[in-house]
């Protein structure tokens, strides 16, 4: 009974020098799930910096817009002097616009103590004892910080994404130096005319 010609693979693979392939495809398989589940957390990871920097540095763009608004109407609200009409309806415009946004910026942010520094800004525009729009100025310099140091802790996680991205090369690396490599050398041999045990 005549056998069916052989494959040119299989006659390369008798200088295949590696494991044996069943043993290598599990292995470069193993690595290669490995690979794609290392991955998706690098996409999550890269997805969540991504958000979180862009969320802190919209918020510290609109804080700075803020701060220097409510700086004008503090030193407006300061003035003891005689107030004409026409400053004390700018006055009573610009804390009216502050207050909306404001109210609007608490909505938004979901920590607790940003959430109080925001109320700290609100209660400024309320007549107390004291200097006017101190504690207010003291809670939006408190406010920036925090948000400055969301964004540190962003960027860290954004770093932290760059070893899984290491991570994976490696894994892929392991699979392909498992199997891939050592088949297609031995392939690459047979094709370029050297004889399998040369």
């Amino acid at each position: 009974m005549n056998r069916p010609p052989r494959s040119s693979l299989a006659i390369a693979l008798e200088d295949y020098k590696g494991p044996r392939p069943g043993i290598a495809l599990t292995i470069a398989a193993i690595f290669l799930l490995a690979a794609v589940v290392v991955g998706v957390i690098h996409v999550v990871m890269l997805g969540k910096a991504g958000n979180a920097i862009e969320d802190g540095s919209q918020t510290i763009r609109t804080l700075n817009g803020y701060n220097a608004a409510l700086e004008v109407w503090r030193q407006l609200a300061a003035d003891t002097g005689e107030v004409t009409p026409q400053e004390a309806q700018l006055r009573d415009s610009i804390a009216l616009a502050l207050q909306r946004q404001f109210t609007s910026l608490k909505a938004e942010l979901e920590e607790p103590t940003d959430q109080q520094l925001v109320d700290d800004i609100l209660d400024d525009f309320t007549p107390t004892e004291g200097e006017v729009g101190l504690q207010g100025r003291e809670a939006i310099i408190l406010l920036k910080a925090r948000q400055d140091s969301a964004i540190f802790e962003a960027a860290t996680g954004w770093q932290s994404s760059q070893y899984m991205a290491a991570l994976i090369i490696g894994l892929a690396v392991v699979a392909a130096g498992v199997m891939i490599i050592p088949m297609s050398w031995a392939y690459v041999r047979y094709k370029r005319g050297v004889p399998p045990g040369m």
